[in-house]
């Protein structure tokens, strides 16, 4: 009787790694495969919506990035492929490289928030969570690099991104962050820095039990911040270390997610779907807290079978 439960509880952890086991959410076997990359995550309507940079089959740079793709799950196992939804190159003032967007829901309209030429941020706009897209704005809204948009408990709307590739602020790349007007297209009041220390790209804003958290690529690792204001402009957000490994297949963009109870950490790698630095698949993997807060370290994994590339070697962005 012993063996009989202890086979069924082996056979029943055995299946529940198999069902988690999910990466890379796309993959190169699936008949509309795509390279999707900088995955930012939201949960609209009960579902979970990704929406993603792509990278081209043939990327050798990414000056070949100029549309975005969606991904939907209602349960975080089987998704669906949206394809690309937006081509903002078909816009008359938006061309150049288009790097990681973000979304954000207010009033009954979807807000699509993309850069071009790298680092300018323009926004098209929907009445669903995949379009179709129409352009809210004839230019840029603001200059920064990786814009991230995060709405507060009160509807006050904010935007993050760092000064990578730009000055507007102090000397070097930190945390910024500005409030958005109700409208959502237009700044209100200026940028502020918001961490000490320097960080690469990729920032992310989330909040959890009235603490907000700031992620961003620090290095080759996902490191983050906390504080107890969306913009916390008297003292820096307080560093709080890394959360992952090196990664040196792709640089590392993140955001993170609360759904079904469950907090998620969407990131990109490089190293697999016959991938390269370039030509990146996005992956997530379950994100858990410490008593006080802090979050634990993540590790990365795959889907059985799945074969990983050689290493690749870093690369500047």
């Amino acid at each position: 009787m012993k063996s009989r439960y202890l086979f069924l509880i082996l056979l029943m952890c055995m299946l529940v790694q198999w069902t988690w086991a999910q990466n890379p959410i796309l993959k190169n076997s699936d008949s509309n495969f795509l390279y999707v990359a900088d995955p930012a995550a939201e949960v609209y309507n009960g579902k979970v919506y990704v929406y993603c940079s792509h990278d081209v089959d043939t990327a050798v740079n990414y000056s070949a990035m100029q549309d975005y793709v969606v991904l939907e799950s209602e349960d975080m196992l089987n998704w669906t492929n949206h394809g690309v939804v937006i081509k903002p190159r078909e816009y008359s003032w938006a061309n150049g490289q288009m790097n990681a967007p973000d979304v954000a829901y207010k009033d009954a309209w979807y807000y699509f928030y993309f850069p071009y030429n790298k680092t300018q941020i323009g926004v098209a706009k929907s009445r669903t969570p995949i379009g179709p897209w129409e352009e809210a704005v004839t230019d840029k809204i603001t200059t920064i690099f990786d814009p991230t948009v995060f709405i507060d408990d009160d509807g006050q709307a904010y935007i993050y991104g760092s000064d990578t590739k730009m000055n507007i602020g102090d000397k070097g790349r930190h945390v910024m962050g500005a409030k958005l007007k109700d409208n959502m297209l237009e700044l209100d009041g200026p940028w502020h820095r918001l961490s000490e220390e320097t960080v690469a790209e990729a920032v992310h804003c989330f909040k959890r039990d009235g603490k907000y958290y700031f992620m961003g690529r620090k290095g080759w690792r996902t490191s983050y911040w906390m504080a107890d204001s969306p913009l916390p402009t008297e003292k820096y957000a307080v560093f709080k270390g890394y959360i992952t490994k090196n990664q040196i297949d792709a640089p590392t963009h993140m955001s993170a997610i609360e759904f079904k109870d469950q907090w998620y950490f969407f990131y990109q790698r490089g190293d697999v779907n016959d991938g390269t630095f370039y030509r990146r698949s996005a992956c997530y993997e379950k994100m858990e807290f410490n008593a006080d807060g802090s979050i634990k370290p993540i590790e990365f994994t795959l889907d059985k079978g799945v074969i990983v590339n050689e290493p690749v070697t870093p690369i500047k962005h």
